[in-house]
């Protein structure tokens, strides 16, 4: 124990913890954020999207305009935050930076406020949203399955990263409207091993923009006989 103790004390003094916004150490050691830093972080509040849960100005619209325009198979989402630019960097930090740490802190914050929300979803397992195994290559691990196995182990759900493949990669999509994302997108995913018994599933990402990625695995999905689906994305923009 003491040995154990000792190598864990070293590599807090070699490789500090650092925090997801400010990128330095986390002060006070032990924390996964800096106390101060979470209130840079606009947390998804009420009242939200029925369909995707995106922020919305009135409880009274129930849908965003995007889901007012476009209609979606699966069943509904979540979001943990808004896609502000401070959360934008964040990611951006996790996916090209080798920053997977930081989904310690986002992964349990998605626990603490949606966990009971999920759990009575009953859904039988997550499945992250794969990348094409060249980005995979180069990244070294798949955000997305990070996030749903941290979500995954504290939930005491299984993750079933081998439910989806991604067999094209596709260009960038930040140029494209909904639904050339979604043409786009259609053929780049494909089922992979789906149990019996897994009837209702989770997608989880990192940034829902028009649905599009979270529509062409759902279906995917559905075509391989999951029956319901629900989604779950770190981060997502307001519609206020």
């Amino acid at each position: 124990m003491q040995v154990k103790m000792f190598y864990k004390g070293a590599a807090d003094l070699l490789f500090p913890r650092r925090c997801p916004i400010c990128e330095e150490p986390v002060m006070p050691k032990g924390e996964l954020i800096c106390p101060e830093c979470i209130r840079e972080i606009h947390f998804i509040r009420e009242p939200a999207c029925k369909v995707c849960g995106r922020e919305i100005g009135t409880k009274e619209e129930e849908l965003c305009s995007n889901c007012r325009r476009h209609r979606f198979s699966f069943e509904y989402g979540y979001a943990l935050m808004s896609y502000t630019d401070v959360v934008a960097h964040s990611i951006t930090r996790i996916k090209y930076t080798g920053a997977r740490e930081y989904l310690d802190f986002y992964g349990h914050m998605a626990v603490k406020l949606y966990g009971d929300r999920i759990k009575a979803m009953g859904v039988d397992a997550i499945v992250p949203v794969p990348v094409h195994k060249t980005r995979l290559i180069k990244r070294g691990y798949n955000q997305a399955q990070v996030l749903a196995e941290i979500m995954g182990r504290e939930l005491h759900i299984p993750v079933y990263e081998d439910a989806l493949h991604r067999n094209k990669k596709t260009a960038a999509l930040k140029e494209l409207n909904a639904a050339e994302r979604l043409k786009n997108l259609s053929s780049a995913f494909y089922a992979g091993e789906i149990p019996k018994d897994m009837h209702s599933v989770l997608i989880v990402d990192d940034i829902f923009t028009t649905g599009a990625t979270m529509e062409a695995t759902g279906r995917c999905l559905k075509r391989a006989g999951v029956e319901k689906i629900y989604c779950f994305s770190l981060a997502i923009k307001s519609d206020i």
